[in-house]
């Protein structure tokens, strides 16, 4: 190992060299495979692939369940002594929807033109296996680390992490000296990502008799008029990495039968705040005051705004080691520095950098544009570029 080039070390250069790229694949279809849908599902069968994998691997892992029962995975390699890495994974993906929308099964993990499409592939089975394979390129080498590599395979990142990620940092799992999260970043280095407000507005009427709307006060029109305009209630704030906040009408819920005029009308929205926003008060202001300026005109709008669920914002620092590392091993495979990006999905890395203060970043293959669509899919080369890297990483910031 050099001090200009840490990811070059001779233990490096060997583990990045045996990644097996046919292995990788086994390992991402697999797990692909084994659906874990959430909502509509659990992470067992996808948590028993890949704790048979890491058993085959001679690593034990063991299942923590929260209240929910819903399970995460937590092995560990390497020497007790010296420094630790966290590497974390989301066991879970969203529905496949419907099989007719797909070119391939969703879970079959077919592999079209150097794209391997499956529901997962991407976020983040994929992500999964490259690291999995790094690890079994670190065993079949016999590379003896110097610290220890625990991996967080964990359940319910999709639907904010509650049951996951959360539930092993309330068991005091989360004390390693850095963490990866293994998300879809096309192998840049994300170093702030957006949190999340989950308003709900609910809109009130009058009812009346479908024949005299004249009679009622129709509150989906009302909650119409608040949508048209519901951009204005973001703040002029832009982050430098993580970009503006955003929103978005998301699920929309109102009336009781087509001949009565609707004395209800909701919908939920998704607000996601940046690094900086802290405030969830701030964000529900403008809203309120936006309500406000519409009832001026339409005095019969009424319209009631609460936060049902807040995440947090993330930032980590660009200087960390953990980053400096991830650099180098980035440009040991392709040739080039990544870029420092944000993130603008939600990720479990808020737990490790807010809730355990440990520097974190965001790296994993494939793109966040195509996550969550029909045909999800991610290069297999991003892949086994994904797995030498991290090998790579584990070597030199565990030391060999």
């Amino acid at each position: 190992m050099t001090e200009d080039d840490p990811a070059r070390s001779p233990a490096a250069d060997a583990a990045a060299g045996a990644v097996d790229p046919e292995e990788l694949l086994r390992f991402a279809q697999a797990l692909i495979a084994a659906p874990s849908e959430n909502p509509g599902g659990t992470e067992d069968a996808a948590a028993e692939v890949a704790g048979g994998i890491l058993a085959g691997l001679g690593i034990t892992a063991e299942t923590v369940r929260g209240a929910a029962g819903r399970p995460s995975l937590v092995a560990s390699t390497g020497a007790a002594e010296g420094p630790s890495l966290a590497w974390n994974g989301h066991l879970d993906t969203v529905p496949a929807g419907s099989p007719d929308t797909w070119s391939a099964p969703p879970f079959e993990g077919r592999v079209v033109d150097g794209k391997l499409l499956g529901r997962g592939a991407c976020d983040m089975k994929g992500s999964i296996a490259a690291t999995l394979a790094a690890v079994a390129a670190l065993r079949r080498t016999g590379v003896e680390l110097g610290g220890t590599l625990t991996l967080h395979l964990a359940a319910d990142e999709e639907l904010a992490g509650l049951h996951g990620t959360k539930v092993l940092r309330e068991r005091g799992l989360l004390t390693q000296d850095a963490a990866v999260i293994g998300e879809p970043t096309d192998l840049q280095l994300a170093l702030a990502q957006r949190g999340g407000a989950w308003i709900t507005a609910t809109a009130f009427g009058t009812a009346a008799h479908g024949s005299q709307p004249d009679r009622g006060v129709n509150a989906i029109t009302s909650m119409a008029r608040f949508l048209l305009r519901l951009r204005e209630g973001l703040p002029d704030r832009e982050h430098p990495l993580a970009g503006r906040p955003s929103i978005n009408a998301a699920i929309i819920a109102g009336g009781s039968a087509p001949n009565v005029v609707p004395d209800r009308c909701t919908v939920d929205i998704d607000r996601r705040v940046i690094p900086g926003e802290r405030d969830p008060e701030e964000v529900l202001a403008p809203l309120r005051a936006l309500v406000g300026d519409i009832a001026t005109e339409h005095p019969e709008v009424r319209i009631d705004l609460e936060i049902r669920e807040w995440t947090d914002a993330a930032e980590a620092s660009p200087d960390s080691r953990v980053a400096s590392l991830a650099r180098a091993a980035l440009t040991a495979e392709t040739g080039a520095p990544p870029a420092d990006v944000g993130f603008t999905g939600i990720t479990d890395a808020r737990y490790y950098i807010n809730g355990a203060d440990i520097p974190s970043l965001v790296l994993g293959p494939g793109s966040l544009g195509v996550a969550h669509t029909a045909d999800e899919w991610v290069d297999v080369d991003d892949l086994v570029t994904a797995a030498r890297a991290t090998a790579r990483l584990v070597v030199s910031f565990l030391g060999a």
